[in-house]
C-alpha cells in the first residue's frame, strides 16, 4: 500500500508546466513573431503587386483578342491624358469617355453602332498599390494597338510604357513596368525605381 502512495505522489508532481517555462515560451514566441511579421507583410505586398500587374496584362490581352474577334475597335481604359481621339479613329471618343475613372475596364463597340459594351469591369486596386502612367490603348480589328489619339507606342517620341504599377510599402522591386512593343506584344519588368 505504501508503494501505491509513492507512485501517485510522483505522477502528480510532474504534471503541467511551471510558470517560468510558460514565460520563456511566450517570450520566444513573441521574438519569432516580431521577426516574421515584417517579412510576411512584404510577401503580401509583393503578391498584391504581382496580382495587379497580371490583371492589367490580362485586360490588355483581352482587349486585343476581343478586337480581333469582333473586328471592331476595343479600348482598355487608362488614366492618362491620351484620351482625345484623332480624326481617323472612328468612334474612339465614345469608347474612351470616362476612361480615367475606370482603370483597366475593357470596352468594345457593337458592330455598326456607337453603343459601347463593357467586356470587362475596371480593376479593383488594393490598398498600398498605385497605378501610375496607365495609358488607354485602342486595338483595331487586326489586334494592333495604338493610343486613342492615334499615336503608336514605341515610335519616335512616343513611349512604349503603358502602365507603371507601384507598391509604396516595398523597398526593393516595388515597380512593375508594362510596355507594349510591336503594337501587340506586352512585356513586364520589375524595377527598384520608377519606370522610364
Amino acid at each position: 500500500m505504501n508503494r501505491n502512495l509513492v507512485t501517485l505522489g510522483r505522477r502528480s508532481r510532474h504534471q503541467g508546466f511551471s510558470l517560468i517555462e510558460l514565460m520563456i515560451t511566450i517570450v520566444v514566441a513573441a521574438i519569432l513573431l516580431a521577426i516574421a511579421i515584417p517579412s510576411f507583410r512584404n510577401l503580401i505586398l509583393s503578391n498584391e503587386l504581382t496580382t495587379t500587374t497580371n490583371e492589367w496584362v490580362t485586360a490588355v490581352n483581352l482587349a486585343r483578342s476581343e478586337a480581333i474577334k469582333r473586328s471592331a475597335p476595343v479600348v482598355v481604359c487608362g488614366e492618362s491624358s491620351n484620351q482625345a481621339a484623332s480624326g481617323d479613329q472612328t468612334n474612339t471618343d465614345v469608347l474612351v469617355a470616362g476612361c480615367e475613372n475606370n482603370l483597366g475596364e475593357v470596352r468594345a463597340l457593337r458592330a455598326g453602332t456607337t453603343n459601347v459594351t463593357v467586356v470587362r469591369a475596371a480593376l479593383e486596386k488594393p490598398d498600398g498599390i498605385d497605378l501610375n502612367n496607365t495609358q488607354s490603348l485602342r486595338f483595331n480589328g487586326m489586334g494592333l494597338g495604338t493610343r486613342p489619339n492615334g499615336s503608336v507606342p514605341g515610335t519616335a517620341g512616343v513611349t512604349d510604357l503603358v502602365a507603371e504599377i507601384h507598391s509604396t510599402g516595398l523597398a526593393a522591386d516595388g515597380y512593375r513596368c508594362i510596355r507594349l512593343i510591336t503594337r501587340s506584344t506586352l512585356t513586364t519588368e520589375s524595377s527598384d525605381t520608377a519606370c522610364n
